[in-house]
């Protein structure tokens, strides 16, 4: 037998951890890729106003105010205080018209969401990306005022 051979009956007593290392490192860059990847999601940044700070609607004379109220079956929707009616289809058209129609006499017009808490998130989302497909660049989500603390 040849010096440093080894046979059968021996036992191993070092392990190459080599293969094990490049594994590693694979996994590493893998993890690597898919976190920068994972961070790359795209937002919606949103104007939000604290609700004790925040201004009266009346105060902002170049503003939409796009406004839902949920209900069991769909929601209510309204446009300044005025009801839209119809299907989902025709009070988006509806919407979009008087977005685009504003927007075309003020270009600096900002979009106020009005939701009442019964209104679902899909529907208050649905109507920042009506302002935003319609040219408004600035908008922000209404809020109420918290009661008084007495005390």
């Amino acid at each position: 037998m040849a010096a440093g051979g080894l046979d059968d009956d021996e036992e191993i007593t070092g392990i190459n951890i080599t293969p094990m290392v490049d594994i590693m490192l694979v996994l590493l860059v893998i993890f690597m890729v898919t976190t920068t990847t994972i961070n790359k999601i795209e937002g919606m940044e949103v104007d939000k106003p604290d609700a004790s700070s925040g201004k009266n609607i009346d105060e902002l004379p170049q503003s939409i105010v796009l406004m839902c109220r949920g209900q069991d079956g769909g929601g209510e929707f309204a446009i300044d205080g005025q009801p839209v009616e119809g299907t989902q289809a025709e009070i988006d058209q509806a919407m979009a018209r008087e977005i685009e129609a504003r927007v075309s006499q003020n270009a600096e017009l900002q979009g106020i969401v009005q939701c009442d808490t019964k209104a679902q998130v899909g529907a208050m989302v649905h109507l920042i990306d009506l302002l935003r497909e319609n040219g408004v660049t600035k908008y922000a989500i209404a809020t109420e005022q918290p009661p008084a603390v007495k005390g």
